[in-house]
């Protein structure tokens, strides 16, 4: 295997590229050690080494970092850990690693995040697509929902939209644009419009639902 390209990616720390297509980061030590200059050739033992004891332990160690700092849902750490330059199976064995310690769970993490966000405002479909594109699947954030409904954790929907027609100075009398656009309003925050114009047609100022 040769080395086509090194590329650095921090202070002492660097991506190596092979002609097999397939990179890894190494510590300017290592690099020396195994002699990984562009245009080298690494043995078959070099590489070994290095996919079977260097990296694992090492995208372990970093994956355990990153998750003492904050939580990550499972799609997220992935990326975090890919970015940092590490092969797919590396990335794959430590996020194994910490799921099977329950370090990370998507489930739980949809939870959380469901549990704050609908506090402040927001309705289901919009965090749906916010913890989709933090690579939460509809089949977890589902089974995260249901769980925080049947504990009576989610606000209640009713209420929200109530309050937020509130806020926006709702009255059943104003002109149907007016309505319209209050009605988008709610929309963008998540909420379905048959609930939103259900909540308008019974809002009662400050006896709202």
């Amino acid at each position: 295997m040769t080395v086509t390209k090194v590329t650095k990616l921090g202070k002492a720390r660097y991506l190596i590229k092979l002609d097999s297509g397939i990179s890894f980061p190494l510590y300017q030590a290592e690099m020396n050690r195994f002699d990984t200059k562009e245009g080298s050739d690494l043995s078959d033992g070099a590489f070994d080494e290095i996919m079977t004891r260097i990296l694992p332990s090492r995208c372990i160690k970093r994956a355990m970092n990153l998750l003492q700092k904050k939580s990550y849902a499972e799609g997220e750490l992935r990326t975090k850990l890919t970015d940092g330059g590490y092969p797919e199976d590396t990335v794959d064995k430590a996020v194994e690693y910490v799921r099977s310690f329950g370090y990370i769970d998507d489930v739980r993490y949809a939870a959380d995040y469901i549990r704050y966000h609908s506090s402040q405002g927001r309705g289901k479909n919009r965090i749906r697509l916010e913890l989709r594109g933090r690579g939460i699947s509809d089949e977890s954030f589902d089974k995260a929902w249901s769980e925080m409904e049947e504990v009576g954790l989610i606000a209640d929907t009713d209420a929200q939209i109530a309050r937020l027609l509130e806020k926006k100075h709702f009255s059943p009398d104003m002109e149907r644009s007016d309505k319209d656009k209050i009605a988008a309003f709610i929309l963008r925050r998540g909420f379905s419009s048959e609930d939103i114009f259900r909540c308008m047609r019974s809002y009662q100022g400050d006896n709202a639902i």
